[in-house]
């Protein structure tokens, strides 16, 4: 067994072997003979069993008296049986100096307490933006963070956390949050103070936008379950990473976290991200991110993201394709610096029957927009839709827009509406906001009249946290 972090696992898997943990009312008795033998109470955080175990562990590492106190009462609880001797013979390994005093400790937990609610959380991405596990509550967090390793003279996590808090405070709780950094910096000898987080002013500027970007990785072939990496971007592509995960999940699960992200847009730019872009491999190309709920506040009721904010597609796999991706760099300078005619964008009827590959290939090469209609004939997850919308990713069109249910209402206005203005750099450049304004207006419409199922890929060479070869370094 190597390091703490294995120790602190065994342990956390010891304690969720024992009944007397796994019962809830149990563990609450638990816990009250410790605080009660201790004279400390103990709070531990997390939704669950193993975060709680976890939660409780790190805790009594932090307080030295604490943890012998918690092995006697493991063994009063269960007697000496293998888990209990194997919890004793294993806590010494991990008792280690903490990082704050327990005085450190209450007073940065006194002045937090206010904050619990979500607005913390920008400041733990920042500070913490590779931290597989996400903390469930501000206390988990701060346990968290606490646990973190930095180099010596570094600022470890917490403090930069605390500096980050300080930047999103009032001024009375500003100059009390730095003032506890300073104090916590000059005890460990680093120069913590001066590095402060990046500040969200109290009020954003018209040209103070962010922008949300969230990629989704195959974990293995064949399997439902992906990597998920989040970044925020601001400013002239500058890119913060809030998730770069090893953990693979569902896609339920995924959708089930963009309120998150979208609180810690909200800090940056109080109506929320600019543009919401999902950076998709071409198996899920087609995946109805738009139609995932979220809601606009806490309390607020549940709406598709695509009727909250301008929401696209983005193709990675062309990422890592050299030839294609000069086609496509080549196409989006010539949509962003030329005068085109409307024969640039093409109004492609997918249900042709003689629009197969040698039909698709020369049509594609010229275009940079494309409006897919006649889609209706489209299987979800047939060989048809896939056809149709490689051969433009691999022609290194930078603009597509389809319609899943492909009705004559999408032709009509991809005809009329959107062709002419495609020609227009300005109707270009707006066209993610166009299609926002549209799903908005039609969301009370009958289903035939409503524009809920379009998809758009609006996919920008120029402007991406992940570049040819790896990742971009967040600025």
């Amino acid at each position: 067994m190597n390091g703490p972090d294995a120790v602190l696992d065994e342990l956390t898997r010891i304690l969720l072997r024992l009944d007397g943990f796994r019962d809830e009312q149990t563990r609450r008795v638990l816990l009250e003979e410790l605080a009660a033998e201790t004279g400390e109470q103990i709070e531990v955080g997390g939704a669950d069993s193993l975060q709680q175990a976890r939660s409780l562990i790190r805790q009594c590492t932090r307080r030295p008296d604490v943890m012998p106190v918690l092995v006697d009462l493991l063994r009063d609880f269960h007697g000496d049986i293998a888990e209990t001797l194997r919890f004793r013979e294993l806590t010494p390994r991990l008792v280690s100096p903490p990082l704050l005093t327990g005085d450190e400790r209450d007073e940065l937990l006194s002045m937090l307490h206010p904050r619990e609610n979500d607005s913390w959380r920008g400041a733990y991405a920042w500070a913490a933006p590779l931290v597989p596990e996400r903390p469930e509550d501000l206390r988990h967090a701060l346990e968290l963070l606490e646990d973190l390793i930095s180099p010596s003279r570094h600022v470890p996590p917490l403090v930069r956390f605390v500096l980050a808090l300080a930047d999103r405070s009032a001024p009375h709780d500003r100059r009390r949050l730095r003032e506890w950094a300073d104090r916590v910096a000059e005890r460990l000898g680093v120069p913590a103070v001066r590095e402060a987080g990046p500040t969200v002013p109290d009020r954003p500027g018209p040209r103070e936008s962010v922008t949300l970007v969230l990629r989704l990785q195959p974990f293995l072939p064949g399997r439902p379950e992906y990597l998920l990496s989040v970044w925020l971007g601001h400013g002239d592509r500058q890119w913060m990473p809030l998730v770069h995960e090893d953990e693979p999940q569902r896609l339920d699960q995924i959708s089930a976290r963009i309120d998150d992200f979208l609180v810690t847009a909200r800090e940056y730019d109080r109506d929320g991200p600019s543009r919401i872009e999902f950076m998709l491999p071409r198996e899920l190309i087609n995946l109805p991110v738009e139609q995932w709920p979220v809601s606009e506040s806490v309390s607020g009721p549940e709406q598709p993201l695509g009727c909250l904010y301008p929401v696209v597609v983005r193709d990675q796999d062309r990422q890592r394709d050299p030839d294609v991706r000069r086609l496509w760099e080549a196409k989006w300078r010539r949509l962003r610096h030329e005068h085109l005619d409307a024969s640039s964008s093409l109004l492609f009827d997918a249900g042709r029957s003689d629009a197969d590959r040698r039909d698709l290939v020369p049509r594609m090469q010229p275009a940079l927009c494309v409006l897919f209609a006649g889609t209706a004939t489209w299987d979800e997850r047939g060989n048809r839709l896939q056809e149709h919308l490689e051969v433009a990713l691999e022609s290194g069109v930078p603009i597509m827009l389809w319609d899943r249910r492909g009705g004559i209402e999408s032709t009509h206005f991809f005809r009329e509406s959107l062709a002419p203005e495609l020609a227009d750099e300005r109707g270009r450049a707006r066209l993610p906001h166009t299609i926002l304004d549209l799903r908005r207006r039609t969301a009370e419409l009958d289903d035939t009249y409503r524009f809920a199922g379009l998809a758009l890929l609006w996919d920008d060479p120029e402007r991406s946290p992940v570049q040819a070869g790896g990742f971009q370094a967040p600025m």
